[in-house]
């Protein structure tokens, strides 16, 4: 009896092993990067690109910006992210995090775009807080975001009140 209810219990952690296969991953970031500004202090900053991803931004019923991404064979989205190191995690609400992000064809390897060229770009600012009035997404319509081989600069302005992250330099490779 004790030789069947092993087998039993072998055969079944065998069976629940995973088939998790490395050829399945996708990587959303293939590039690599080095982001070479300085991230504001007591902050962790993040940069990806998800490719084949292109944006749309929409507006709920209360007049709120958001965007969803889709899958696109012309598009990819870049992403960076601010987000405030919190040392008391019991705290619910102490985190703070801030987020631009933005689409561009993928045959582009060279861009600049300028002030009102940005919405091209579908960029958004993102603040994300236990602040009211503050959080959610913000169409950008100033500032510059620039590739030149591989360097991407995107310099926005002073959206929100005490905004962490106005300009990043990143080294694409």
């Amino acid at each position: 009896m004790k030789k069947i209810v092993l087998l039993h219990f072998t055969f079944l952690a065998i069976s629940c092993g995973s088939n998790h296969n490395s050829n399945n991953l996708k990587s959303i970031n293939k590039a690599s990067f080095k982001i070479e500004s300085i991230c504001p202090k007591n902050g962790e900053c993040k940069f990806e690109i998800l490719e084949n991803k292109s944006l749309d931004i929409e507006t709920d019923g209360i007049g709120k910006t958001y965007y969803k991404l889709n899958e696109s064979i012309s598009h990819d989205v870049y992403r960076y992210n601010y987000s405030d190191i919190i040392k008391d995690t019991s705290l619910q609400d102490a985190g703070y995090r801030e987020e631009i992000i933005f689409e561009v064809e993928k045959n582009r390897k060279e861009f600049l775009f300028i002030n009102q060229e940005l919405q091209a770009t579908k960029m958004v600012f993102g603040v994300f807080c236990y602040c009211k009035g503050k959080a959610g997404y913000y169409e950008v319509n100033e500032g510059s975001l620039k590739r030149i081989k591989n360097e991407l600069s995107i310099i926005i302005p002073a959206i929100v009140d005490n905004q962490k992250t106005k300009e990043i330099q990143i080294k694409l490779q």
